[in-house]
């Protein structure tokens, strides 16, 4: 569904506001021809994260460019400070596998090594250390290990994708080289990309998902 601009940027808002984890009253959104581009600020970078998502379940979305900063709040946090609380909540994080991660700051960016057995690991332990005060940012280096992947991933991926009812309508094609699936086709919105990028990653064995879908509203 195409939208005029200044209903699409009206709709983003009403999206970013009706969050009770988003504090969106430093966000300003502006919206060209289905593109929508998020500047300004918010206090923490899970936020960041937040924002896109919340900005990408709006109808008409085709394209986001996320521009926020994290603006701190308060006392300066030593990357030390940092670190020890980063480590707290890898540590405190259910999905994290304990000890499988490491986070390193350095002026107030983490890096996160190690390696999971699957991408909703990497993806806990990102999204825990983004919920940290006075983190500025994350370079996820978690690695996945290598498991056997059936000889069918792409037709059990592509069952799945049938069975889901935000993308049931969709035309995607699932083909896969070794442990890498690839997505080709159309999807009507961006959460239904995303949730077709999220099944691929629900199937066993993938170490990488190439997401090559378009959107046609």
């Amino acid at each position: 569904m195409h939208k005029p601009n200044q209903w699409l940027e009206a709709d983003v808002r009403d999206s970013l506001d009706w969050d009770p984890q988003l504090d969106d009253s430093r966000i300003v959104v502006g919206a060209d021809d289905g593109r929508v581009t998020l500047s300004g600020s918010v206090p923490t970078y899970f936020e960041v994260a937040l924002a896109t998502d919340d900005t990408g379940a709006v109808g008409g979305v085709t394209a986001i460019d996320n521009q926020l900063l994290v603006g701190l709040v308060g006392d300066a946090i030593t990357d030390a400070e940092l670190a020890a609380a980063s480590a707290d909540a890898l540590d405190n994080d259910r999905f994290v596998p304990k000890g499988a991660v490491t986070a390193d700051v350095l002026e107030g960016f983490v890096t996160l090594t190690g390696q999971v057995r699957h991408h909703f690991q990497r993806m806990a332990a990102e999204h825990a250390v983004g919920r940290v005060d006075g983190v500025l940012g994350i370079d996820d280096n978690v690695t996945l290990t290598g498991d056997p992947i059936p000889s069918d991933v792409a037709d059990r991926i592509q069952k799945a994708l049938r069975r889901d009812a935000v993308v049931d309508d969709a035309l995607i094609e699932v083909t896969n080289s070794g442990h890498t699936i690839y997505l080709d086709g159309k999807t009507s919105s961006m959460a239904a990309r995303s949730e077709a990028e999220m099944t691929a990653w629900q199937a066993p064995g993938v170490t990488e998902v190439v997401d090559r879908l378009e959107i046609a509203p």
